[in-house]
């Protein structure tokens, strides 16, 4: 038995030996180089690649059997632009556990990749790649039981290394050049059986100069029996240069599995930390290969934005308020059916102000989307910029302002408008904005296909209400848009002392405007701009200007004029018609009729009931640009006699000049018009009082009753004569 033993021994010390000799011989006596024609033929003949092996082909014996292979390069066909290359590669397997049937890999190590990808109209350079012509060995569907896969070695690679490796892709189509370089990895104790350590980096560079620097360290967890890997725990850190002034840091860390069998990948133990925000979650989602559905849940804690715009190098936001934009966080649960992604419930803070609802895409094919949210209340006037320190220049009275320029450039993204699929509604408790306070609004609105509807915006201001409705039809190169809106009894010295800067008219108004437009340039919207305005006014007040004043200027210049025209006024104060002492002018109701077109608004009809039974009719028009304005009235005013030929007579005046200019020089008198008047009294003067036939000619019929008034004064005054002589007469008797 012993010699047996012996025998035994001595004949496997021999096969060692013969088998250390055969790899000796084999890795030192055969030259790997010798057959680089060789694997240069058969790639060309079964891969359509032209392999250039510029560096050695190399045995390794001891500690470890193995191959590596110098500078290598691949061109598919007869390009001239290089496909691929590898600096160098080397693999291995350790000597001394494989003479004992074991199978232990020595480091797998690969540097200089460079993989460069074209794709074209015709397609991707790859894809000129040609499969082998060999067939491929069927699998069975199921190993037998007891028999082992080639899976079920024991397997453990003490170390895996990529370094420096390099891959482009370019699309001559549509212009993308992406850059993955500085691409390396290092992974230690590579096995299926037990997690693994992995560490990886890259940069990322692209057409528009983004740069994404990428840092990554976790554990892998492999089952490839189960579809099952893990990466526990996942720590990212990546810096984001190209879109803001300065590189974003952003660190991740976070657990995933993914089981890929049950088309389920969880995202666990979420933070994400950038430019001073923290953001916190779990994510799970399932139907990967069918449609996907989402769970899970996301926090940001409340951040300073200011503070997290100057960390990426961004100015911050100005504001008239110190204090706004200081707490500014989000929370969600994230759900929905398959195919969906919805943030439901959905909290979003601003300062004091909280937006509730949900929001998110409902179909992830056609990216429709869609939002339902309520706001509680917000004081917009904290966000605006704060005042200017410099004072437009003024305009001298009497002149215009320069209209402004308009722009010619395109104001609206004509083909994302286009891809927009969304439902939308928003509700807002209580707005303050310049001093202005609006309250219950709720606004709707739809996009599809490049047609933008805002079906609804009503709510309560100054002390009414109002409703919109407008339309955006983008679906041509030339947009159109559409407007209706309705202001119902609101309080209007605040709408006008926000748009003239001045506290101008007062009085509850009603406001109904319909107005179109067409073009994609503001000056192509303002000049195609036509519509019609309906206006409305109850008890109100124009500041600065007295119309009753102007009118009875225009009177006390025809009296002084046709001094026969007193007979209708009697008890004249001075023989001249008396002025009010207010600036003002009271208006009980008015109503007026505009049109706009060609950035002019046309006042086609403007009715008027004033204080004290007076009452105006007029038409103008007004200059939307340079705010220039002019406007004819007629003007009644019953108070200045009791006969019906001064009345209900309308007296002319003329309101012209600026918007911006001073009120009191707005509205005169039309001297010509009140002369005119003034011959039309005289005439009925001379056929009522004086009995007199009213000849044709109005300039004769002006002159005989000026002589007979002169012949009634002269006789007056010969009877004052007359009687004071004879009073002296009687004194010295």
């Amino acid at each position: 038995m012993a010699r047996a033993a012996r025998i035994a021994l001595y004949t496997l010390i021999g096969l060692i030996v013969l088998l250390a000799v055969a790899v000796f011989v084999i890795t030192r006596v055969i030259d790997p180089n010798d057959f680089k024609p060789q694997i240069s033929d058969l790639a060309r003949q079964h891969t359509n690649l032209n392999l250039d092996i510029q560096g050695d082909l190399a045995w390794t014996f001891w500690p470890s059997l193995g191959v590596s292979i110098g500078r290598t390069e691949a061109r598919i066909g007869d390009d001239e632009d290089l496909f691929a290359a590898i600096g160098d590669a080397r693999v291995g397997v350790a000597v001394w556990p494989l003479l004992f049937g074991n199978v232990e890999m020595d480091a797998i190590s690969l540097s200089g990749l460079d993989l460069n990808l074209i794709e074209n109209e015709q397609g991707g350079n790859w894809e000129r790649i040609a499969a082998s012509d060999t067939p491929a060995e069927e699998t069975p569907a199921e190993t037998e039981q007891g028999e082992s896969s080639a899976m079920d070695i024991p397997l453990t690679i003490p170390e895996v290394t990529v370094a420096d490796s390099r891959l482009r892709y370019r699309n001559t189509t549509d212009g993308t050049d992406i850059i993955i370089e500085h691409i390396n990895v290092n992974a230690s104790d590579v096995q299926l059986e037990e997690p693994f350590p992995v560490q990886a980096s890259l940069r990322y560079q692209d057409q528009d100069d983004i740069r994404i620097d990428v840092n990554v360290d976790t554990v892998v967890g492999v089952n490839l029996d189960a579809n099952h890997y893990t990466l526990t725990p996942l720590n990212v850190k990546t810096a984001i240069g190209g879109l803001t002034s300065t590189p974003v840091d952003i660190a991740a860390q976070l657990n995933v599995d993914a089981a890929l069998d049950d088309d389920v990948v969880k995202v666990t133990d979420l933070v994400l930390e950038a430019a001073g925000t923290r953001t916190t979650g779990n994510v799970q989602v399932s139907g990967l290969s069918t449609q996907m559905q989402f769970s899970g849940k996301l926090a940001t804690a409340p951040f300073d934005a200011n503070a997290a715009l100057r960390a990426i190098g961004e100015a911050p936001i100005e504001t008239s308020d110190s204090n706004a934009l200081k707490k500014i966080a989000f929370e969600a649960d994230i759900g929905g059916p398959a195919n969906s992604l919805l943030l439901d419930p959905l909290k979003i803070t601003i300062d004091s102000s909280s937006i509730t609802g949900k929001a998110g895409i409902t179909d992830m094919d056609s990216m429709a989307m869609m939002f339902d949210l309520a706001m509680d209340q917000i004081n917009l006037d904290g966000y605006l910029p704060p005042a200017s320190e410099e004072e437009a220049p003024a305009t001298a009275q009497g002149e215009s302002s320069a209209p402004p320029a308009l722009s010619e450039e395109p104001l609206l993204p004509l083909d994302t408008l286009r891809g927009l699929n969304i439902d939308g509604k928003l509700a807002i408790g209580k707005v303050l904005v310049e001093g202005l306070d609006a309250s219950d609004i709720k606004v709707a609105m739809n996009a599809r296909n490049g047609l933008l509807r805002l079906t609804e915006a009503n709510g309560k201001t100054l002390n009414g209400s109002f409703t919109t409705s407008a339309t955006l039809d983008a679906r041509n190169a030339t947009p159109t848009m559409s407007l209706n809106s309705r202001i119902n009894t609101v309080q209007i010295q605040p709408l006008m002392k926000l748009a003239l800067s001045d506290d101008l008219f007062t009085g509850i108004a009603t406001i109904h405007t319909e107005m179109n437009t067409r073009g994609n340039s503001e000056k192509a919207l303002m000049e195609n701009a036509k519509g019609k305005v309906d206006f409305g006014l109850a008890d109100g007040i124009v500041r600065g200007v007295n119309l009753h004043d102007a009118v009875i200027g225009g009177l006390n210049d025809m009296l002084g004029n046709f001094q026969a025209l007193t007979a209708f006024i009697p008890n004249l104060e001075s023989g001249k018609l008396p002025r009010e002492l207010s600036e003002d002018t009271k208006i009980v109701d008015l109503k007026s009729i505009a049109s706009l077109d060609n950035m002019v608004a046309t006042v086609e009809s403007l009715s008027a009931n004033l204080d004290r039974g007076a009452a105006l009719n007029g038409k103008g028009w007004l200059n939307i640009l340079n705010e220039d304005f002019d406007i004819t009235l007629g003007m009644k005013v019953p108070s200045i006699s009791s006969d019906p030929r001064l009345s209900e007579r309308e007296w002319p005046l003329r309101c012209a000049g600026n918007l911006n200019g001073s009120p009191a020089r707005w509205c005169v008198p039309s001297s010509d018009a009140f002369r005119s008047a003034g011959r039309d009294l005289v005439t009925q003067l001379a056929s009522d009082k004086l009995g007199v036939d009213l000849p044709q000619n109005r300039e004769q019929l002006e002159q005989e009753v000026q002589e007979r008034v002169q012949e009634e004064r002269e006789k007056a005054e010969e009877k004052v004569r007359d009687r004071a002589r004879e009073e002296l007469q009687k004194l010295f008797r």
